[in-house]
């Protein structure tokens, strides 16, 4: 049985991934959602309460993971905008069209906790959840990680710091502080080794 390997996820990394569900009146729902790959074969998730695909999930005890790149997909499917020729059956679930790969899970545990914030307190759920069947559409297949973008991002600051003025400069050197630590909280040893090395030569 293939495992998360063979879509290229890592162990302890999270992935910009859109998961779909059904609605209670079967209609289809997609919202773009970060995915913990905890091992081969488990994933975590961490959903507010205010997602509607929350209480899908709930409701269903399965969902769909899908692994794509098209930045319109990912917009349409947070505006709630996508159409319903995007979806395709799969079993009991419905799969993104033109996802380059996508698999089924089914919610093994969930945990409510409170999370606090600047603004205030809000309720997230953990969900784990166990990889079912992986289909791979596309064998270039590669799960979005946004540390790969962070380091792209920090290069091109870095590239363009001396020849700007102080003010611009200062305001890239602290961009690129921000990129390192979104690289230190989502990426992975080679993220992070990069990083450093953009820093160290700053």
């Amino acid at each position: 049985m293939q495992d998360l390997s063979s879509i290229k996820m890592e162990n302890g990394l999270l992935y910009e991934t859109i998961i779909t569900t059904k609605n209670s009146d079967g209609t289809p729902n997609a919202a773009p959602v970060g995915v913990v790959c905890k091992n081969g074969s488990k994933i975590i998730l961490y959903l507010s309460e205010a997602v509607h695909t929350l209480q899908n999930i709930k409701n269903n005890g399965h969902f769909i993971v899908n692994i794509l790149k098209d930045p319109i997909i990912f917009t349409k499917s947070i505006m709630g905008e996508l159409s319903p020729d995007c979806f395709k059956n799969h079993l009991n679930d419905l799969y993104i069209t033109n996802a380059d790969a996508f698999f089924s899970a089914t919610v093994i545990k969930s945990k409510e906790i409170e999370k606090g914030h600047k603004i205030g307190n809000s309720k997230l759920t953990i969900i784990t959840a166990e990889v079912n069947e992986i289909i791979i559409k596309n064998k270039n297949v590669e799960p979005l990680n946004r540390a790969n973008f962070a380091i792209i991002e920090s290069l091109i600051y870095l590239c363009r710091i001396n020849i700007v003025d102080n003010k611009t400069a200062q305001m890239y050197l602290e961009r690129i502080n921000e990129m390192s630590r979104l690289v230190t909280r989502v990426g992975s040893t080679e993220h992070k080794k990069a990083m450093k090395e953009i820093i160290s030569s700053i």
